[in-house]
């Protein structure tokens, strides 16, 4: 028998696992590392949710295949469409012998009121209901019948503790099938048959939940209304029976329907929307819980019961006026609500992505501005740290415009990406910075100041000046250093072309000297009055012109290396001497 399919938990596990992969790989603000582990920890979980689920449908298939198959068989000669038009009503007992006395030795029974499967172990009831579901196509268990036999409970604990085990397995089962299954408790009282008759059923069935504090009101009434109207001859055995059902209507209610309706408990409530009582043929049991509860009402007084006597082939009559009242469980098809899970695994991965999304803009935008705010708050003379600072802006703006050129990713979209207006800004405050002045490259000294009148001697204080020179030389190893004299107009040409180049001599052996650095680093050269840079023709013009300048200039040995012609040069003297 080929079984329709249940609720897909396999592809729920995939689907969920495939969400959460994309969230990590698309959405996720970790870094790589704590992405791979999650990534991993979800396919671990998705792979044993998957093997739980595939144990469980094989245990579920083989815990029920076979009472399908006896289903299968007792309807092969009825309509197709038996199955979904009859109600199905599981039946479990608080012992064995309402279930033989009602099944003999079948798992199915099939009536004009519905069609009945025992279940005779809890454990099994989940099983049972959901295979039940699946084979109806969607339409679970109309409703669960509880039958009682209150002759067979001789001990309150084993009682509860039944009790409580059949409404743990309801509750399981309830989850199971997708809703509360109904449940018809029927409770059976044995009775010495009085009359001809067989006894009816005495109870409420209906749509809600039953009132246990009319419960017994309302079957004492139908009890009375049932004794009043028995032929003279049976009146008194039909008195008898009323006041029996009376007491196990109100030892049910006092003892059995107080366990299954607690809502204390952890588990679930039963949903109790039938309850009846009947009496089938045997002896009463004088020491049951039934006759100790009657015997303390002074209700009934309880013949002794013939131990010889076997109650074996007592027939425990099914429940069927009362599952009437209990309206047909609607078709709960599982595709559709794997669907709206699935659905809402979606919904949840967009809301983690747009929390994400959120998380991780404001973050940017955070880090943007205080990269900015830092770089604006270094003062000009750090140019350094301020060097580092704009390295950072610009990394941050190269970052903006490759999103803006190639797109926002996706976990920075979804409508929250807020970088937009921070890459003019970032562009504005590169643009606006302004590397410091270079240190000089040349100083002038007053020649008056270093010489004597016509001499090329260094005074003895001279030094004092020449120091600024030396740090300036040191400061540029990579620089040739370039000591030009000039003179004014006073005297003879040649005289103060030969004075300047002494003068400029005296120079260079001074730094070369003090500073430590070879000679050859230096150049020097006698311009005499060529060169004048204020007019001679005032005392104040002739003092500027009598000067010594030290220039630092590229060393054209290492143009030379690089392929670069010294002819850039033009007018460097230190490029025409090696």
């Amino acid at each position: 028998m080929i079984m329709p399919a249940g609720y897909p938990y396999r592809s729920m596990f995939v689907w969920t696992a495939a969400l959460a992969i994309a969230w990590l790989t698309l959405c996720s603000p970790w870094s790589i590392g704590w992405n791979i582990g999650g990534g991993a920890l979800v396919l671990l979980c998705a792979a044993a949710g998957i093997v739980i689920a595939t144990r469980r449908a094989f245990a579920r298939t083989q815990a029920a295949q076979q009472v399908l198959r006896k289903i299968d068989a007792a309807l092969s000669g009825l309509p197709a469409d038996i199955k979904r038009n009859t109600p199905l009503v599981i039946v479990v007992a608080s012992t064995d012998a309402p279930l033989a006395g009602a099944f003999a030795t079948n798992a199915v029974r099939v009536t004009d009121a519905a069609i009945w499967v025992r279940v005779s172990d809890p454990t099994r009831l989940a099983h049972f209901a959901d295979a039940l579901k699946r084979w109806r196509d969607g339409q679970g268990p109309d409703a669960i019948a509880y039958l009682i036999d209150a002759d067979a409970a001789n001990d309150q604990a084993t009682l509860v503790g039944g009790l409580r085990r059949w409404r743990a397995a309801i509750s399981e089962a309830s989850r199971a099938v997708g809703y509360p299954l109904p449940v018809c408790v029927a409770t059976y009282a044995n009775e010495l048959r009085p009359t001809a008759d067989e006894c009816p059923w005495f109870g409420v069935s209906g749509t809600g939940q039953i009132d246990t504090s009319q419960l017994s009101g309302q079957i004492a009434t139908r009890l009375a209304v049932y004794a009043g109207r028995a032929i003279p001859e049976d009146r008194e055995a039909r008195a008898r029976r009323a006041a029996r059902l009376d007491v196990l209507t109100r030892w049910t209610t006092a003892t059995v329907l107080p366990i299954l309706l607690d809502e204390q408990r952890t588990t679930r409530p039963v949903r109790v929307l039938a309850f009846g009582v009947t009496a089938v043929d045997g002896h009463p049991a004088k020491n049951s819980l039934l006759a100790r509860y009657a015997t303390g009402l002074s209700k009934l007084a309880l013949p002794d019961a013939d131990p010889s006597e076997s109650q074996a082939d007592a027939r425990y009559a099914l429940p069927e006026p009362l599952v009437r009242g209990i309206a047909a469980q609607q078709m709960h098809r599982p595709m559709p609500r794997a669907f709206a899970h699935g659905f809402i695994a979606l919904i949840a991965l967009f809301c983690a992505a747009a929390a994400s999304s959120a998380w991780q803009n404001r973050n940017l935008v955070e880090r943007v501005r205080a990269d900015m705010t830092r770089f604006g708050a270094i003062a000009p003379s750090m140019d350094a740290a301020r060097v580092d600072a704009l390295r950072i802006v610009k990394r941050d703006r190269d970052e903006l415009s490759t999103y803006a050129n190639n797109g926002v990713p996706p976990r920075l979209g979804l409508g929250f990406y807020r970088g937009s207006p921070l890459l003019p800004l970032a562009n504005a405050l590169i643009g606006s910075y302004q590397p410091p002045a270079p240190p000089p490259s040349m100083i002038e000294l007053d020649s008056l100041s270093l010489f004597k009148s016509g001499s090329s001697v260094l005074n003895p204080g001279s030094n004092r000046m020449l120091v600024r020179a030396v740090e300036l030389i040191k400061a540029n190893t990579s620089k040739r250093v370039l000591i030009a004299g000039h003179t004014d107009n006073v005297g003879n040409a040649s005289s103060n072309q030969a004075l300047s180049e002494a003068r400029a001599g005296s120079v260079r052996d001074w730094l070369a000297d003090a500073s430590g650095i070879s000679p050859t680093r230096f150049a020097i050269q006698g311009y005499g009055d060529t060169r004048p840079k204020a007019s001679n023709e005032t005392e104040a013009g002739r003092a500027a012109n009598r000067r010594v300048e030290i220039t630092l200039v590229p060393d054209c040995r290492d143009d030379r290396k690089n392929g670069v012609s010294p002819e850039g040069h033009e007018g460097n003297v230190a490029c025409s001497f090696n």
